[in-house]
């Protein structure tokens, strides 16, 4: 299948782009520096085009006889009206011309931030409540692909990723974003105490996993469907921090602080049901503190 990825240089997309390829696809990526990871280059199967997500002449071109279109890039910008004009009308943009070219399936990178405020209990079909800018363009993007799909003979899905670790799938690719993990690490590895609040933590999804999501969703007869995409137990940021004290033998105590209470957790059993997906991430934390230490300096 002729696969166009957006983001595809960047964390999560790198690993998307590694799984289609490993599955026989060739792919296309939209990349704002295609030397930014030069071994993705150099794999078989993947071309890299340069441009922005507003170079609407340029995607045209390369989208043109693709047959399926993933959209991991994200467009920041600073405020309402930035994050708008950013990123939601750049993705309307995207399901639209993708819609008009013909291209069958699209799948679009949302987040659990579109869901809003966490509850007790989280599925896939309860209201969205966004309560910032990033889950407004989230949810936003979600509906108007939805609506555009409608429109046209066009499958669409969404996939919803919670907070997703990983190493680097390739050489010179990239980790996740969010730096906790790295200073947990660093901290754990000069011997400084680490301060946590009690029960906080997440159902963290190792990045090769979430290309599993994106596997199944893209084989599967599937349409019109959201799917949060997380690992099953909930993980702590103290259980991370102790891990990595163990792992280097390091004098830090983990202090947690305030008390904790039952975690929100997001109900998985769609993803189980569809495709017989259910994560663990423990393993995987695991060889990703070990990364992250070696590379800390000690």
């Amino acid at each position: 299948m002729d696969v166009f990825v957006t983001g595809g240089t960047g964390f999560i997309g790198s690993y998307v782009v590694m799984m289609l390829v490993e599955e026989g696809h060739r792919v296309t990526i939209l990349a704002r520096d295609p030397d930014k990871v030069p071994a993705l280059r150099a794999v078989p199967g993947v071309e890299i085009i340069e441009g922005f997500m507003a170079d609407f002449d340029v995607i045209e071109e390369h989208l043109r006889s693709k047959e399926a279109c993933i959209h991991v890039a994200l467009c920041w910008g600073e405020g309402a009206h930035a994050m708008l004009m950013n990123d939601t009308r750049t993705s309307v943009w995207l399901f639209e011309k993708a819609a008009e070219l013909g291209v069958k399936h699209f799948i679009y990178t949302s987040s659990t931030a579109a869901f809003g405020a966490f509850k007790p209990t989280m599925t896939e079909d309860m209201k969205s409540e966004p309560t910032d800018y990033y889950g407004a363009t989230k949810e936003a993007s979600e509906q108007f692909l939805l609506a555009v799909a409608n429109n046209h003979p066009m499958r669409c899905n969404v996939v919803r990723p919670g907070y997703t670790f990983g190493n680097p799938v390739i050489e010179g690719g990239f980790i996740e974003g969010d730096r906790r993990f790295r200073d947990i690490c660093a901290r754990a590895k000069k011997g400084e105490d680490i301060v946590l609040k009690a029960g906080d933590g997440t159902q963290f999804i190792w990045a090769g996993d979430l290309a599993q999501v994106y596997r199944a969703v893209l084989d599967a007869d599937v349409n019109r469907e959201i799917y949060h995409a997380l690992s099953v137990p909930f993980v702590s940021w103290g259980e991370i921090a102790q891990g990595a004290v163990e792992l280097c033998g390091s004098s830090s105590k983990v202090e947690l602080t305030g008390q904790a209470g039952e975690p929100y957790l997001f109900d998985l059993r769609k993803l189980k049901d569809h495709f017989g997906l259910a994560f663990d991430p423990r393993p995987h934390l695991t060889e990703h503190v070990e990364y992250l230490l070696e590379a800390c300096p000690g």
